[in-house]
């Protein structure tokens, strides 16, 4: 039998034999996971995400927000890497420059040098020139972990780089890569918000009935608003700190304790899933909020009143920022 290799009729063929619907697949009634099998695997998420927000530090999440999140995006975009890649990717960034900063300082603190000062400086620069390449690399690493036919090859990364102006040998791409494994001693996360936010989702359609929950619309929705959440991290949890905690933002500002109390918060992925799926819900359809974050608190615990607060300050920002846009627009 011959194929007509038209488009109409390729596509036709892709559909009708080899077509699968889009990723994820919420409530499927012949693959689903049970619910008790859902549940364990989120309290071990739970217990992972406890272990973070007891180690949390102030120094973590500086390079996870603003411009750096949004270069990292965009370069995932760039090679169509899938929605979990984005934000491990940025994750393992975050990570990787902390402690590459942290090993560079205590290297030039150790030294015998008298021009300590100028030689932390000269290695600021470097380290700075170096960004968009420890970037890529950090996106290499995460394609690995998430897709078996779209990692970023070498020559791929090189093309890349080279169409930002930059010149480096496939031996020094794969150099950096190295160096972002061994520096994070090969502890990649395993684990990103989106993750808690799709195992939520199934619970929810599990337990409300997916004929009651438009899942995959809202699933939609949360990675916009968890793009958003990351984009403006600080100036969110900034605001939802001042917020719950009743102290002005001097008071944050001056106070290591208080400081220290918001790392917390901002390691806590399983508020930011919760409260991301809740806003999410609310978009759409907000008669069915109430219920979604009342059966959120049932599943993992997370206070009603946390949820509640947590999606206003991030809904208010996200106005505030349209509403900025708009002004913008009108002038332009």
């Amino acid at each position: 039998m011959s194929v007509n290799r038209s488009r109409s009729s390729h596509s036709l063929y892709n559909n009708a034999i080899f077509g699968t619907p889009t990723e994820p697949l919420f409530n499927n009634e012949e693959n689903g996971i049970c619910p008790e099998i859902l549940q364990d695997w989120l309290d071990n998420m739970a217990l992972m995400n406890a272990r973070d927000i007891e180690t949390a530090t102030v120094t973590q999440n500086i390079f996870s927000h603003g411009s750096w999140s949004e270069c990292v995006f965009l370069m995932c975009d760039r090679f169509e890497l899938p929605c979990q890649a984005k934000y491990a990717a940025l994750e393992i960034f975050d990570r990787f420059m902390l402690k590459h900063l942290q090993d560079l300082y205590s290297h030039v603190q150790n030294t015998k040098s008298v021009r300590k000062k100028s030689d932390w400086e000269c290695i600021l620069e470097r380290v700075k020139n170096q960004a968009f390449l420890r970037i890529l690399s950090c996106c290499q690493i995460a394609s690995k972990l998430n897709s078996h036919y779209k990692v970023i090859t070498v020559k791929k990364a090189k093309r890349c780089l080279q169409d930002a102006g930059y010149s480096y040998s496939c031996e020094s791409i794969l150099q950096s890569e190295m160096r972002v494994l061994k520096t994070l001693y090969y502890t990649i996360p395993k684990t990103s918000c989106l993750d808690y936010i799709e195992i939520l989702l199934e619970l929810l359609g599990q337990n409300l009935g997916k004929d009651t929950l438009d899942l995959k619309v809202y699933h939609d929705t949360a990675i916009k608003i968890l793009t958003f959440v990351c984009l403006h991290r600080h100036s969110i949890y900034d605001r939802l700190y001042v917020i719950t905690a009743a102290i002005g933002a001097a008071a944050l500002a001056s106070s290591q304790e208080q400081r220290l109390k918001l790392a917390e918060v901002k390691m806590d992925k399983m508020l930011l899933s919760a409260t991301v799926v809740v806003a999410a819900v609310h978009l759409n359809d907000d008669r069915l909020t109430e219920e979604v974050m009342i059966q959120l608190n049932k599943i993992n615990g997370v206070p009603i009143q946390d949820l509640q607060d947590f999606m206003k300050v991030i809904l208010e920002m996200i106005q505030l920022k349209i509403t900025s846009f708009k002004k913008w627009n009108t002038k332009m």
